[in-house]
């Protein structure tokens, strides 16, 4: 199945920024999608006539209308809530800047020295189901650590961290 590319890389003279957004059709998408659990409690609560709440049948029908309610707030949540996150190394300043952010959340940022970062690799993440994501992972003699806006594909982190490693000028670390 072929995959768009997730992060978005721009590369200046003196800059690199690694860009992952969520974009906003997607967000309208789930906004959609958010709609269509009000289905069950609309069909099973709404429009029939109950004469009686206490009995078995109306319990259950409320248990699936509260179930496709929760369904619902999480698509909400996935559309206001989906963070955007930046990269930037900056030669000419000598600082990494890194960057979240989505619609209910300020952005956040974190800085530090380029010369501070002890190492660069990508990161692994299995799931239980699918195939696993990958992020470039920025460690800090510190112990801080930044990562990237993950990818499903392993080539195009691998591309990313070999752009960024001859940029700053540090080895990739298996």
């Amino acid at each position: 199945m072929g995959r768009t590319k997730m992060l978005t890389v721009i590369e200046g003279e003196d800059f690199i920024e690694i860009q992952s957004t969520l974009p906003t059709g997607q967000r309208v998408l789930f906004l959609v999608f958010s709609l269509i659990p009000w289905i069950a409690p609309y069909q099973l609560i709404i429009k029939p006539d109950w004469m009686d709440y206490f009995n078995v049948f109306f319990l259950i029908a409320l248990v699936i209308s509260l179930g496709a309610i929760i369904v619902s707030a999480f698509f909400i949540w996935a559309a206001i809530a989906g963070l955007n996150s930046l990269l930037r190394f900056d030669k000419r300043q000598g600082i990494l800047s890194c960057s979240e952010g989505a619609p209910i959340l300020k952005w956040r940022t974190t800085q530090c020295a380029i010369d501070a970062i002890s190492s660069l690799r990508i990161e692994k993440h299995d799931w239980s189901d699918g195939s696993p994501s990958y992020t470039i992972q920025i460690v800090i003699h510190d112990g801080r650590e930044f990562k990237s806006g993950s990818s499903w594909s392993l080539t195009e982190m691998e591309d990313i961290l070999q752009r960024v490693s001859m940029f700053i000028g540090l080895p990739v670390q298996a």
